[in-house]
């Protein structure tokens, strides 16, 4: 039994994939793109971990897609595998923020991981200068980066990653597996659940199907992706997600905007833009079946909900008050005619967190191929960061 358990398109009102076939064929046809056929030699990665064992503060310094995977992990799994260990994610040059850092470590205690796919993300280098003083391990590619150099010349242990895999697609490599490591996630398990996603994603026609179908809404006008994520678990890689789509698809003045959040919580805030705003948006709704559920009883009480004594509501798990809240949002997109389609997931920890973020890779990237954009690439990008650097120039 796999971790993806249903797909259902039936509410999306996408005109029929058979209008697309061929473009659809082409992507079933593609050789694997080379996030999806990496396959990391933990050797390393182990030798690295193992140097930073008796840190109490670990510093995550990095930026966008290298830092992204990993950030999900930590707010996803941290409060229940980091014990006494504080991790700090350094994803910024603010000065308040670095200054806390400061004030809360010590060469002594600490260790500093420094993440830069390229080696050349400016802010990295920056923000690692505060940590001179700090045992660091510095995660890059083989090249002639600066922050490869730095970490040459100031003899700190390097960990290498694959060139030809971006930071947004690095979930499988030591950007990502390091500090997952350090963090106590089982990296194994996580891995497993990538892996099968990459699998799912060429031999079956599920994940495909969705990129077809939202494609084509897309066309219909609905430029707007609005995915609510009902686990806490998962709608931790927000931040990636949003990223995977916007950089990997949005190009050439082509694309979709993205907002992934989380359930129910984002009800209180994008509900009104989705059901009472512009009719551009499309949901995809990310649902889990099989958590580890808590039953809910309010015990011998008279209170009343909206007429509804308390002890008439359970007592019954709070699974089913989740799940409830996301099918109250399908009902009233129902009522209006709003598209939206939902996937389901099996519960299964980091091999859940694995093959979510392996699907959302994959999406993105079969996104692109539909509108034959790069989805590698991100020129936009680049061109702010020079334009960035001119401007530290002239101050």
């Amino acid at each position: 039994m796999g971790t993806l358990s249903k797909i259902d398109l039936d509410k999306l009102g996408h005109p029929s994939l058979d209008n697309i076939d061929e473009l659809m064929s082409s992507l079933g046809n593609d050789k694997p793109p080379s996030f999806a056929s990496y396959r990391m030699d933990m050797g390393p990665v182990l030798e690295a971990a193992d140097r930073m064992k008796d840190a109490e503060n670990i510093i995550v310094i990095g930026q966008g897609g290298s830092v992204n995977t990993f950030r999900g992990l930590l707010e996803g799994f941290g409060i229940s595998v980091c014990g006494e260990r504080k991790f700090y994610i350094v994803d910024t040059v603010d000065p308040v923020y670095l200054r806390e850092v400061l004030d809360r470590t010590l060469p002594a205690n600490s260790h500093v991981i420094a993440i830069s796919k390229s080696g050349n993300t400016l802010t990295v280098i920056e923000a690692l200068s505060l940590f001179s003083s700090y045992p660091a391990t510095v995660v890059t590619e083989k090249g002639y980066g600066a922050l490869g150099k730095l970490a040459r010349e100031k003899g700190y242990h390097l960990v290498d990653v694959p060139g030809d895999v971006g930071g947004r697609f690095s979930g499988g490599t030591a950007s990502t597996l390091l500090p997952a490591l350090v963090l106590g996630i089982d990296v194994n398990a996580y891995l497993d659940g990538l892996y099968e996603a990459y699998g799912s994603a060429r031999k079956d026609e599920g994940i495909r199907n969705i990129s077809g179908a939202f494609y084509l809404v897309e066309r219909l006008g609905k430029r707007t992706i609005y995915i609510p994520v009902y686990s806490k678990m998962l709608a931790s890689f927000r931040d990636l997600v949003n990223q995977l789509f916007h950089e990997t698809l949005s190009k050439g003045r082509k694309g979709m905007t993205v907002l992934c959040f989380e359930g129910p919580e984002c009800q209180h805030h994008t509900n009104q833009r989705v059901l009472d705003g512009p009719e551009d948006v499309a949901t995809l709704f990310v649902l889990v079946e099989g958590m580890p559920d808590l039953d809910m009883s309010w015990g011998d009480v008279s209170t009343e909900y909206r007429g509804i004594p308390l002890t008439d509501l359970g007592p019954y798990g709070f699974g089913k008050a989740l799940i409830s809240e996301a099918r109250g949002v399908m009902a009233s997109m129902e009522e209006i005619g709003a598209p939206y389609a939902s996937v389901t997931l099996r519960y299964e920890g980091e091999r859940t967190a694995g093959f979510f973020v392996g699907m959302m890779q994959y999406l993105a990237y079969y996104f692109a191929r539909l509108r034959r954009v790069n989805p590698f690439d991100q020129p936009a990008v680049e061109n702010a960061k020079e334009l960035a650097l001119e401007m530290r120039k002239g101050i």
